[in-house]
C-alpha cells in the first residue's frame, strides 16, 4: 500500500470533475467517466493517451508516492499531514495548457513563491513517516542531482528541480497529429479553469500495486480534514 500528497480539488468541484472527466476516471467515486469528444482522436486512441494519468488521478504532486514505515499508520500520516497544512493560507494560481518536456499538462504561469514552500514541506515534514528500507530503483535519464534527490527523498523532482503540473496524457510527441488534437482539446475543455485555489492538501491512496490511485482526505488550510468514502 502507498500513499501520495497531491494538490487536488475537492471531489465535489467543478474543477475536479473536469479533470476526472478529462482522464476517463473518477479517483474519488472509483468510477470510469467518459471524457470529452475530441476531433481527431477516437475513444481508443484517448484512452491510451490518457492512461498513464488516468491511474494516478487528477492531481499534482507535493509529495510522490511512498510506503509508511513499520509503526506507522493510515491515522498517523492524516494526522500529520492535517498539522502541516494548518500552517498555510489559501492562495491561487495561474494555469495554462502546456507542454513538459514530452507529456501535456496543466501549469502554472508564475508559480508563486508559497507553491514551492508548500511542496519542499510536504516532501520533508512527512519524509519520517515513509518506508526507505526498499531497493532503489534506478530511473533513466536523470542526471547527478536528480539521482541523489531520488536517492534522499524517494523522487528525483524536488526543491529546485520541482515542477508543479497537472497531468494530461502519457509521453507524446508534441508536433505530431495526436499531440496538436490534444493540445486544441485541452485548451477547449479547461478554458473555464485558468484559476486554481489551493486551500489544502489532498491525500491519495493505492490500496494494491499497480491498482488506480483512490482520493482518501482532504486537509484544509483551515484546519478541517476531510475524509472522503465514495
Amino acid at each position: 500500500m502507498r500513499y501520495a500528497l497531491y494538490y487536488a480539488p475537492r471531489p465535489d468541484s467543478a474543477f475536479w470533475r473536469a479533470g476526472s472527466g478529462w482522464l476517463g476516471q473518477d479517483a474519488h467515486s472509483g468510477l470510469q467517466v467518459l471524457p470529452p469528444h475530441a476531433p481527431g482522436l477516437d475513444a481508443e486512441t484517448w484512452a491510451e493517451l490518457t492512461a498513464a494519468p488516468a491511474r494516478y488521478g487528477w492531481h499534482a504532486t507535493l509529495k510522490a508516492p511512498f510506503s509508511l514505515r513499520a509503526g506507522v499508520d493510515e491515522e498517523a500520516l492524516l494526522a500529520r499531514t492535517a498539522v502541516l497544512a494548518r500552517r498555510f493560507q489559501p492562495f491561487e494560481l495561474s494555469l495554462e495548457v502546456a507542454w513538459l518536456a514530452d507529456f501535456l499538462a496543466l501549469r502554472p504561469m508564475a508559480p508563486p513563491p508559497d507553491l514551492a514552500e508548500l511542496a519542499a514541506a510536504c516532501v520533508v515534514e512527512l519524509e519520517a513517516l515513509a518506508d526507505r528500507e526498499s531497493p532503489w530503483k534506478v530511473r533513466a535519464g536523470l542526471d547527478a542531482r536528480q539521482e541523489r534527490l531520488q536517492r534522499r527523498w524517494g523522487y528525483p523532482y524536488v526543491f529546485e528541480q520541482y515542477r508543479f503540473h497537472l497531468t494530461l496524457s502519457g509521453r507524446l510527441t508534441p508536433d505530431s497529429a495526436e499531440g496538436r488534437a490534444l493540445e486544441r482539446a485541452a485548451r477547449r475543455h479547461f478554458a473555464a479553469f485558468a484559476r486554481a485555489w489551493v486551500d489544502g492538501v489532498a491525500v491519495f491512496v493505492e490500496t494494491a500495486a499497480g491498482e488506480p490511485f483512490r482520493y482518501l482526505a482532504h486537509c484544509g488550510f483551515d484546519g478541517q480534514a476531510a475524509r472522503y468514502e465514495a
